[in-house]
């Protein structure tokens, strides 16, 4: 498999879930999270291979471009280089925790991102997947303490991070190409 399949099926992802995610992020943030995903993968498809994920953060900007583009990184090196894709989404994982001073717990992609890494630690995928899907539904009935949804009322209880929603959509359609 390679990246440009890799980043061309997660823009359409993305397009169609457009909407949703940007529903997603009014509730605990300022409503543009699916539109900041699809500007900085458009261009992450029309970029050079070993680019993509560079590209995504420049477009997409911010900081939860940098901390997005930290995953699309791991997955672009893997997809490219058949880098260890584990320990590229454990580094991703510590520089995301360590830039955003979030934890597990803290309603974020983190939620989502650090179970993933631990179940592929058995090099399953599938596992992955459905630990991350796990780690996304648990933000539902958290209180935001870091972000944008600390300050909504409740911290967004009641809502799923959208944030954490991104990285389930990464890692399935990683495992859809697999």
């Amino acid at each position: 498999m390679s990246a440009d399949r890799f980043f061309t099926a997660l823009h359409r992802k993305f397009t169609n879930n457009l909407a949703h995610l940007n529903a997603l992020d009014a509730a605990v943030g300022d409503g543009d999270h699916g539109s900041t995903m699809v500007r900085g993968l458009a261009k992450a498809v029309a970029a050079d291979e070993g680019k993509r994920a560079k590209a995504f953060m420049r477009a997409s900007g911010g900081a939860s471009g940098t901390l997005f583009g930290l995953i699309l990184i791991a997955i672009e090196t893997y997809l490219d280089s058949a880098a260890d894709l584990t320990s590229g989404l454990a580094t991703a994982c510590d520089r995301i925790c360590d830039l955003g001073e979030v934890k597990v717990g803290d309603k974020s992609m983190i939620d989502a991102l650090a179970p993933a890494v631990t179940a592929m630690k058995s090099g399953d995928l599938a596992a992955a997947i459905s630990a991350a899907r796990a780690g996304r539904d648990s933000t539902q009935p958290l209180v935001a303490r870091r972000g944008r949804a600390q300050y909504v009322e409740q911290g967004g209880k009641g809502h799923i991070d959208p944030g954490a929603v991104s990285v389930v959509i990464f890692l399935e359609t990683l495992g859809e190409l697999d």
